[in-house]
C-alpha cells in the first residue's frame, strides 16, 4: 500500500487514546494536516534539503519522454515519500518510476488512460482546477483514483471567502482525500478552518523562496489542536447522483467509521 494514503488513514483516523493508567508520552504524535512539497526542478541539493523540512512527501516533475534520468533525480532525497507529476501515462513509463520506490502518481484529466490507472502500490493521484465543470465535478466519485489535488483557486493573495467556497464545492463531490495546493503562508487559524472543512493536506510549491514557509507550515500545523469529534462539526454531504460505479478505493472516513462500530453490540 502507498505510504502516503497509509499516512492519509493515519491523519484522519487521528492518536487513538491510551487505554488504562500507563505512560501517555510514549506515542508518536499525529498531526492533523498532511504536507507534502511540489519541487519545480530537478536540484539534487535542493530536494535533499525539502525533504528534510518534515515533509510527509514529495512531488517531482516527471519527463515526458524516457524516465532513467528523472528517476535517478527523483530517488536521490534519502528515505523520502516521493512521487511523480507524470506527463506520459504508457505503462512502460509508468513502470520504469513504479521501480524506482514512487510512491505515488499525479495526472490529470486530459490524455491520461484508464489502463494506467490499475490498483496497485502506487497511489493514484488526480489534480483537477478549481474551475473544473460541473458536469465533470459530479462524476469525479466514480474515478478510479485515491486522492484529490486541487489547484489553488483564484483570486491571488491570503485565503478568503471566494477560495473557501471553491474548495468546498470539491469537497462535496468527492469522498476521496482532498489535497489544496497553496503558495504562500498559512495562519493557524486559516489551517484550522480548510482542515474543519475537510481538507486533508496541503501541496506547496518548493521553490528555494519557500524554504520559510514550509518551515513555518510544519510548526503551525504540528501545534494544531486536534479535531473536533464528528458530533460537533457539520457534515459534508456528497452530491447526489443517480446510478454509478463505486470506486474500489474506500472513503476517506469509512475506515475511522468502522473501527468506531467494534466493540459496540446491541442490548
Amino acid at each position: 500500500m502507498s505510504k502516503l494514503l497509509e499516512r492519509l488513514d493515519r491523519i484522519a483516523k487521528g492518536a487513538a487514546p491510551a487505554m488504562g493508567f500507563g505512560p501517555q508520552g510514549n506515542r508518536e504524535p499525529v498531526p492533523t494536516l498532511a504536507l507534502l512539497a511540489w519541487l519545480t526542478g530537478t536540484n539534487q541539493r535542493r530536494n535533499s534539503t525539502v525533504a528534510k523540512a518534515g515533509l510527509d512527501a514529495i512531488v517531482l516533475p516527471g519527463a515526458p519522454a524516457g524516465t532513467t534520468g528523472t528517476a535517478q533525480q527523483l530517488k536521490s532525497p534519502e528515505g523520502a515519500v516521493w512521487g511523480v507529476a507524470v506527463v506520459e501515462t504508457g505503462q512502460e513509463s509508468l513502470q520504469a518510476y513504479k521501480e524506482q520506490g514512487c510512491d505515488f502518481l499525479v495526472f490529470g484529466i486530459e490524455g491520461t488512460r484508464v489502463d494506467a490507472l490499475e490498483e496497485g502500490p502506487c497511489a493514484r493521484i488526480l489534480r483537477i482546477p478549481a474551475d473544473l465543470p460541473e458536469s465533470q465535478l459530479r462524476g469525479l466519485e466514480d474515478l478510479p483514483v485515491d486522492i484529490v489535488i486541487l489547484c489553488k483557486p483564484a483570486p491571488e493573495g491570503p485565503l478568503s471567502l471566494a477560495h473557501l467556497l471553491a474548495i468546498s464545492n470539491v469537497r462535496s463531490a468527492t469522498g476521496r482525500y482532498l489535497l489544496l495546493e497553496w503558495d504562500a503562508e498559512l495562519t493557524a487559524r486559516e489551517l484550522e478552518q480548510l482542515r474543519d472543512m475537510g481538507v486533508d493536506g496541503l501541496v506547496i510549491t518548493a521553490e528555494e523562496s519557500q524554504s520559510q514557509t514550509i518551515k513555518t507550515l510544519r510548526q503551525r500545523i504540528d501545534a494544531l489542536p486536534r479535531r473536533k469529534p464528528r458530533g460537533e462539526q457539520r457534515s459534508v454531504p456528497l452530491l447526489p447522483r443517480v446510478g454509478g460505479l463505486e470506486s474500489a478505493r474506500p472513503r476517506r472516513h469509512e475506515e475511522e467509521e468502522e473501527e468506531d462500530d467494534d466493540g459496540w453490540d446491541e442490548p
